[in-house]
């Protein structure tokens, strides 16, 4: 096996593999798990081969976890994944021709294979075991060696399945691999069934903005009862943030409408495509329970925005109506309803609350395929605090659009 050297993580725009750099980063700290002291004071020193060799001669099992501990202790000493030493490698064949197919011996000797003869014999040494991490972890190595992204993957799978306590290096190096189109379906085939580590790799692959759109269309195809409420969250906040609108909203158009209609003043646990209120001391902003009306209270000395919501422009133009009754009258002309562009934040009308009623109409351009409407305003500290109601606002879409859902 050639040697494999450390090497910096490019830029993804540098390579379209880059992943395997990634990758093959994790590949020796798996290698180099030591196997305990016991073993590694029996055979971790090369200058013991006949001690280590005299080890249990009648147990085939027991030679195959020498040879596994040495080669460990071999790769823990150095610096890169090499070939064992040929006296680790002549305990491991003994220990498989007392005992064939231990996962141990097996590792060793395909560790110490040349390229030409390695390809097959990792083909059935994949079948042996997928829990011993020296066989997994040379398989890794082998995998991203030809660039087979595919099964790389489905060993890390292995890996994060008995080793539970490196899923973060794991997860950084799978996100990784996510630009990559190739990654797709592995991944769709590998969350579908559910493995323990799957949610929280969703929630860590949203961080990787390079691999969002792929991370979108697994999501898609992955079904909605094997996702927990709070990764979908996170992916849509994720799409949301790295202003691919179009992905949050069709993800939360899918949950949508599954959960039924939302009317009035509804509020969501998946923002940014349903209401949201502001909730600070002296400031805060509330659907009533018993009605479809918004309390409103602004103290003081308090104000900002309080009420917002994004919506996806059907049409060309927007029409906002609503009542209220807010007190006192005076300081309620002083707030605000506007919409603005979600992608830029670029305000495209703003008009001030009138006498019980809120009214805003505006053209939509085509550059703002998303549009933000926000309610906002202050108490000044030296009148009295802002309270009351404000009832639903109706959002109409023209020129060709519709009611906007609610």
């Amino acid at each position: 096996m050639a040697t494999r050297t450390a090497t910096p993580m490019p830029r993804p725009a540098d390579t379209p593999r880059a992943w395997r750099i990634v990758l093959a980063g994790l590949v020796f700290p798996v290698l180099a798990i030591a196997a305990g002291a016991q073993t590694l004071a029996i055979v971790g020193e090369s200058t013991r081969p006949k001690e280590a060799a005299a080890a249990a001669p009648w147990d085939g099992s027991a030679k195959a976890h020498l040879a596994k501990g040495a080669y460990q202790g071999q790769l823990a000493a150095g610096e890169a994944v090499a070939p064992p030493e040929p006296w680790i490698v002549e305990l491991a064949r003994d220990a498989y021709r007392r005992q064939p197919l231990t996962p141990e011996a097996v590792a060793v000797i395909g560790a110490s294979l040349p390229d030409d003869r390695a390809d097959a014999f990792w083909e059935l040494a994949a079948q042996v075991s997928r829990r011993d991490t020296l066989l997994q972890g040379l398989l890794l190595d082998h995998h991203l060696g030809h660039d087979d992204l595919d099964r790389s993957i489905r060993v890390l799978n292995q890996l994060l399945l008995v080793r539970e306590n490196q899923r973060e290096r794991f997860f950084a190096a799978l996100s990784q691999a996510l630009p990559d189109p190739r990654s797709i379906d592995p991944f769709v085939e590998i969350l579908a069934a559910d493995p323990k580590w799957g949610d929280a790799f969703l929630v860590a692959a949203s961080r990787n903005e390079e691999g969002l759109e792929n991370l979108s269309r697994i999501r898609h195809r992955l079904p909605d009862g094997s996702i927990e409420a709070h990764v979908d969250q996170a992916l849509i906040s994720a799409f949301a943030r790295s202003g691919q609108l179009d992905l949050a909203h069709d993800l939360h158009r899918r949950l949508a409408q599954k959960q039924g209609e939302r009317p009035g003043w509804q509020a969501s646990t998946i923002p940014p495509f349903d209401w949201r209120f502001v909730d600070e001391p002296g400031f805060r902003a509330q659907r009533d329970p018993e009605s479809e009306q918004l309390d409103l209270l602004i103290a003081r000395g308090k104000g900002g925005p309080f009420v917002t919501r994004i919506f996806r422009a059907q049409g060309s133009s927007i029409r906002l109506r609503a009542n209220h009754q807010l007190e006192p009258t005076a300081q309620a002309r002083r707030l605000s309803v506007s919409v603005s562009c979600a992608a830029t934040g670029e305000v495209l009308a703003q008009e001030n609350f009138r006498e019980r009623q809120i009214a805003l109409d505006t053209a939509i351009p085509e550059r703002c395929p998303f549009v933000a409407v926000v309610l906002s305003g202050r108490a000044w500290s030296d009148e009295p605090r802002l309270h009351g109601t404000i009832s639903p606002i109706t959002v109409t879409f023209g020129a060709g659009g519709q009611d906007a859902d609610q």
